[in-house]
């Protein structure tokens, strides 16, 4: 778990230097990382009492199986939560990036030659969503989000 931890700050920070140095203006920047764990209530309770990131929203199965969960680290930023399966590994899964214009963003990355998702709205969150894939196969979402978004709606009430 620790080490899983460690990353995460790691890929959060670069990340974030990086979006703010070399960053189109499109790009508004880190959104979130996603971690896939073995044991999704083990993982919320480090990230809630250890480091003290309040649960954002939470998605679950009818039987109440956790589908995500969203940890708030500031205003804009968060860790997501999503358990292991058989075709998601313990670890890092993939980050999002907050985009002004999704459309945009998924024409430009493709004029660049990447493997770019046409974008939809989420029926869990509401936000727009298009995903892409780097050349080294790193997952990339890229994230829009309208006013009745759940990110927006947390984001907007941030303290």
């Amino acid at each position: 778990m620790r080490s899983m931890m460690l990353f995460a700050v790691g890929l959060l920070a670069g990340l974030s230097v990086q979006v703010t140095v070399g960053q189109e203006p499109n790009i508004r920047g880190l959104n979130h990382v996603a971690l896939a764990v073995d044991d999704v209530e083990a993982a919320s309770r480090f990230y809630t009492e250890v480091m003290g990131f309040p649960e954002a929203f939470a998605f679950h199965q009818g039987d109440g199986r956790p589908v995500l969960s969203y940890f708030q680290i500031n205003r804009d930023t968060f860790v997501e939560l999503m358990p292991v399966t058989t075709e998601r590994l313990p670890g890092f899964v993939h980050y999002g990036l907050q985009v002004q214009d999704v459309a945009a963003e998924v024409g430009r990355l493709r004029a660049a030659g990447m493997d770019v998702r046409a974008p939809a709205v989420s029926p869990r969150t509401g936000s727009r969503i298009a995903v892409a894939r780097t050349p080294t196969g790193t997952t990339i979402e890229l994230l829009g989000f309208g006013p009745d978004s759940v990110h927006r709606q947390v984001m907007d009430a941030w303290r």
